[in-house]
């Protein structure tokens, strides 16, 4: 029996004075620790137990965030995270090495996309519209809230500084590294106003149906900055033959984004393999800094031997036959199931998001004592 489990769903039975939970089941991790579905056979809450949680940053954080995004967001097409309850456990109880925080939440639809990219381009254009919400709205009261604000001006020069350090690695092959500088350098591509951005986009924090995006999670992480940053992170989601279909539904969602949004966003794809490179240096892990070389040089070879490509034929062959240009709609069709079915059906004995409204699979009493936008910015940004 999972001790960790049952201990966490005992703990969270005290939390709320209205609900004396009376089953629960199992979910998957997620990396956010320990997390059980308990249920008192009316309401269903999702208890979480973590460790090294900075609990004013992080869990006042996510409470605040779910309480702006409930009054900037009323008529959002996604749910977000409530917080309900939290408390602090001692580190005997979970023998864990520090004090743990359980926090309670109401479950989320769907289930996280895990590491199945998205294919489909109604999932594609759902994560774009859900994206183009956030970003669409107004930024004060994030910062009113004390949530950072990031300047574009001061963002390039981050990045800027990132390809100086990885430069000293002598890893990044230097036309990749000029390049990079070049377009990162430019100053038109800077001239934006900072938006609402969710700040944490990724495998575990997207939450869809077979056909749509139903939830968002990580959301203390709520912040203005580049809607970039978000793009970016989404593209790495999809599946390459989607990503064109993605970034077109967003421009669509949101008509005034500024011009050079998209283009920021492939920039900060590409440069995700060199922050990569750059924590694997920080951690002197050698096997991760010859890893992540390797895929610079590979990536610096496909993307110089297509600009030769197009340099040398810039104009198509007239006399070839046309051939209808739809990789997304190809990708689909060939691929009509790659949806991946949700974890529950692949472990009968385990909730997963898809069913955290349905009924626990193991009913027990929990017990205390079991065992273990366009106009640009106001400066010009530096160069």
């Amino acid at each position: 029996m999972n001790t960790k489990a049952l201990k966490l769903a005992a703990v969270a039975a005290t939390m709320l004075e209205d609900f004396a939970p009376t089953s629960w089941a199992p979910l998957p991790s997620l990396g956010l620790g320990v997390r059980v579905l308990v249920s008192d056979g009316q309401q269903q809450l999702v208890a979480t137990a973590q460790t090294g949680l900075d609990r004013t940053a992080d869990t006042g954080s996510a409470a605040e965030a779910g309480r702006i995004y409930d009054t900037m967001y009323p008529h959002a097409g996604f749910a977000w995270p409530h917080l309900r309850a939290i408390t602090d456990v001692d580190a005997e109880y979970f023998d864990t090495s520090s004090s743990t925080t359980v926090t309670l939440i109401d479950p989320l639809p769907g289930a996280p996309v895990g590491d199945q990219p998205i294919a489909d381009t109604a999932r594609a254009s759902s994560l774009a519209q859900a994206l183009a919400t956030l970003h669409s709205a107004a930024p004060e009261s994030i910062s009113e809230a004390g949530f950072p604000v990031d300047d574009p001006s001061r963002y390039q020069f981050q990045i800027l500084e990132r390809l100086d350090q990885a430069a000293g690695t002598g890893r990044v092959p230097a036309a990749l590294l000029q390049h990079w500088e070049e377009e990162f350098e430019k100053v038109s591509l800077w001239r934006f106003l900072a938006t609402p951005i969710h700040g944490a986009i990724d495998e575990t924090s997207v939450y869809t149906d077979q056909e749509r995006v139903l939830a968002l999670s990580g959301i203390e992480r709520l912040r203005v900055a580049d809607p970039a940053i978000d793009l970016a992170a989404a593209s790495a989601l999809i599946d390459p033959a989607a990503v064109s279909t993605f970034y077109d539904e967003y421009r669509n969602s949101r008509p005034h984004a500024d011009e050079h949004v998209v283009t920021r966003a492939e920039l900060l794809a590409e440069f995700a393999v060199l922050d990569w490179l750059l924590e694997a240096v920080d951690s002197g892990d050698k096997e991760a800094i010859q890893d992540a070389g390797d895929l610079l040089s590979s990536f610096n070879d496909v993307l110089f031997s297509k600009e030769t490509t197009q340099q040398a034929d810039p104009r198509p062959d007239s006399t070839a036959p046309e051939v209808p240009d739809d990789p997304v709609g190809t990708a689909v069709s060939a691929e009509p199931d790659e949806t991946a079915e949700p974890a529950v059906s692949a472990e009968p004995n385990e909730a997963s998001e898809p069913n955290e409204a349905s009924e626990p699979a193991e009913d027990a009493e929990p017990d205390k004592n079991a065992d273990e936008s366009d106009d640009p910015p106001d400066g010009t940004p530096r160069s």
